[in-house]
């Protein structure tokens, strides 16, 4: 693992970030909602990552984001965590400020209803824009 961009993640954010090395190319940073933009903006503009893609899943917490950020001159992915709070989960969007997060919230706000403010296109991707607003087919709790 790039241990620079994890000091750096310690150093910038301390007690605010939580770092799980889970092997030598891959490390799980777990962070509060309100943190979310500082510490995915220092993975992209301070630590050099470049954002690969991002997932969804809704556990029994909430619903869980993973930012998956690619250190390409180390070989490693930096994993950014949250988890936002049923049953209407809300974040800030990434869109704009790293365009490939627009494709990929659209598809985590289609398939899991997390809604992402500021996203510039907040349109549904993949399902039929006849199926009912508030139906969000990886829910659980739909």
């Amino acid at each position: 693992m790039s241990k620079e961009v994890l000091e750096g993640l310690k150093s910038r954010f301390g007690d605010r970030v939580d770092i799980y090395e889970h092997n030598p190319t891959r490390a799980y940073v777990t962070v509060a909602t309100e943190d979310w933009i500082r510490v995915t903006r220092h993975m992209y503009e301070e630590a050099g990552g470049r954002l690969a893609t991002a997932s969804g899943s809704d556990r029994s917490t909430g619903v869980e984001l993973l930012y998956h950020f690619a250190i390409d001159r180390s070989g490693t992915v930096v994993n950014v965590r949250t988890t936002l709070k049923k049953p209407f989960p809300k974040i800030e969007s990434l869109a704009p400020y790293y365009p490939a997060a627009d494709f990929i919230e659209r598809e985590i706000f289609d398939f899991l209803g997390v809604e992402f403010t500021g996203h510039p296109d907040p349109r549904k991707i993949l399902s039929s824009h006849d199926r009912p607003a508030d139906f969000h087919p990886m829910r659980r709790d739909e």
